[in-house]
C-alpha cells in the first residue's frame, strides 16, 4: 500500500491538464478583452474617419444642396470605404452652419447590435450601444 501511495504522490504525469484547466478560462478572457477593445478601437476610429471624411468630400460642391448630395453619397459607402463598418447601422445627419462663417456638421452614429461588441456587452457588461463621431468643415 505504501508503495502505491508513494508512486500516486511522485507521479507528475498530469500535472499538464491540471494547470492548463486552471489556467486556460484567465487566458481566454484576457484573449477576448484584447480582441474586443482592439475591435472597438477600430470601429471608433472608423466611425470619426468617416465623419471626417463625409465633411472633406462635401468642399467640392458649389451650393449646399450639391454639398449635402455629396456628404451623403460618401456616407452611404461607409462599408465599402471602412470593412469594420455594418452599413445598416450607420446613421447619420448632414446640416449647415450658415450664421457666420459657412460650414458643414457632420454626425455619425454607429449601432454596435449584432456586432462582436454587443456579446462583450453581455459578458463584461461595457454599456456601450453605439459608437459616435462627428466632423466640421468650414467654407
Amino acid at each position: 500500500m505504501r508503495n502505491t501511495i508513494s508512486r500516486f504522490r511522485n507521479d507528475q504525469s498530469g500535472a499538464v491538464a491540471v494547470e492548463f484547466v486552471l489556467i486556460a478560462p484567465i487566458l481566454l478572457t484576457l484573449l477576448f478583452g484584447i480582441i474586443t477593445v482592439g475591435y472597438f478601437m477600430g470601429v471608433s476610429h472608423s466611425v470619426s474617419q468617416l465623419a471626417a471624411g463625409a465633411a472633406r468630400s462635401s468642399v467640392a460642391g458649389l451650393d449646399t444642396i450639391e454639398r449635402e448630395a455629396l456628404a451623403t453619397a460618401y456616407l452611404d459607402q461607409a462599408s465599402v470605404r471602412y470593412p469594420l463598418l455594418i452599413q445598416d447601422a450607420v446613421t447619420h445627419s448632414v446640416s449647415f452652419d450658415d450664421e457666420t462663417t459657412a460650414g458643414i456638421f457632420v454626425d455619425v452614429t454607429y449601432g454596435v447590435e449584432g456586432s462582436l461588441l454587443e456579446i462583450a456587452n453581455s459578458f463584461l457588461g461595457f454599456g456601450i450601444t453605439t459608437i459616435d463621431g462627428s466632423a466640421y468643415v468650414a467654407y
